[in-house]
């Protein structure tokens, strides 16, 4: 009796989940679809330390890249100041030619005096010893070797000065890992650390989630849709809101599964989240919708929009349902 029971129960219960089916127009409809955040993510600590700032609070209304929380940075501000200076003085010895100028002088030096005692040797055969010439020569040569000398340090010194300014933007980059930013425009969901508290090294510190697009999701039956006739459609979206209000909002399919899951062809569609007159969002992830796929229409092959990659499994920083 108990087993006879429990059967009709589950029976009962899968009669009611709707079924998804197809209009008079010969659109697709799936009547139960979840509204899902395209992209949902965790802000972690790149570097450990003490949380010194935060900005953010939930709720807070965001775009990329702007600042919200900040991680002690005295200590790699301090390495960018030493950093800089290395640079500066590598850059000040690149640019100096004073090397070079000297031994061009001191070669000028050295053949005037080498042609002098030539000069001399032709008013005066044996005037000045062949030894003495030859001592002069070596002087200019070797100014003339200085030269290239100078020229081979001037060189080097550039190389030294281009390797001290990737020290300054490493030095920078370990300032800038200590701010904490926006990965994308949304609003601030969770905030987890609070000033003074440690925040370890990848430690998640708030949460965004993408409110201007919303994913829906649901199923087709797969012995009646291809992914032929889904992929690029237009849809139409039905979410029911609190006390019985329903909101429409156009949309487009992004995703056909190309994998059958008990016997449902997943499809994922995307549409703008509507605002009221005063600019809130109406519809929040988390509610359910009706889907019209309108595979009577041709499909339009448009690129997808920028959004959270396809078709991968939820981690720790992506979506999340």
């Amino acid at each position: 009796m108990f087993i006879s029971t429990l059967l009709m129960t589950i029976g009962m219960a899968v009669t009611a989940q709707p079924a998804p089916r197809a209009t008079s127009a010969g659109d697709a409809v799936i009547p139960v679809c979840q509204v899902v955040s395209i992209e949902r993510q965790e802000v972690p600590g790149a570097d450990a330390g003490v949380l010194t700032e935060m900005i953010a609070y939930e709720g807070m209304i965001v775009t990329k890249y702007l600042e919200l929380a900040r991680v002690d940075d005295r200590e790699a501000k301090a390495q960018l100041l030493v950093k800089q200076a290395d640079y500066e003085a590598a850059e000040q010895e690149a640019n100096s030619d004073i090397g070079v100028k000297y031994q061009e002088a001191t070669a000028d030096v050295a053949k005037a005096a080498l042609e002098k005692l030539r000069q001399a040797n032709k008013g005066a055969t044996g005037a000045v010893s062949e030894i003495e010439i030859l001592r002069t020569k070596l002087e200019w040569d070797k100014a003339k070797l200085g030269i290239l000398k100078e020229r081979e340090k001037n060189i080097a010194d550039h190389l030294t000065a281009k390797a001290k300014k990737a020290e300054v933007d490493v030095a920078k980059i370990g300032v800038e890992r200590r701010v904490l930013r926006a990965p994308f425009d949304g609003v601030v969901l969770k905030v987890k650390k609070h000033v003074g508290e440690w925040v370890a090294n990848g430690e998640p510190v708030l949460e965004v989630v993408r409110v201007d697009r919303l994913s829906i999701r649901g199923g087709l039956i797969a012995n009646e849709w291809t992914p032929a006739d889904i992929e690029g459609r237009n849809v139409t979206v039905e979410v029911m809101l609190p006390r019985g209000r329903v909101e429409k909002v156009p949309g487009k399919v992004v995703f056909v599964s190309p994998v059958v899951e008990g016997q449902r062809l997943n499809v994922w569609a995307e549409i703008e989240s509507p605002v009221d007159k005063d600019g809130r969002r109406l519809v929040p992830a988390g509610l359910t919708a009706m889907m019209t796929i309108q595979v009577s229409q041709p499909a339009k092959t448009e690129a997808r929009p920028v959004s959270a990659p396809r078709g991968t499994p939820p981690t720790k920083a992506t979506t999340k349902k």
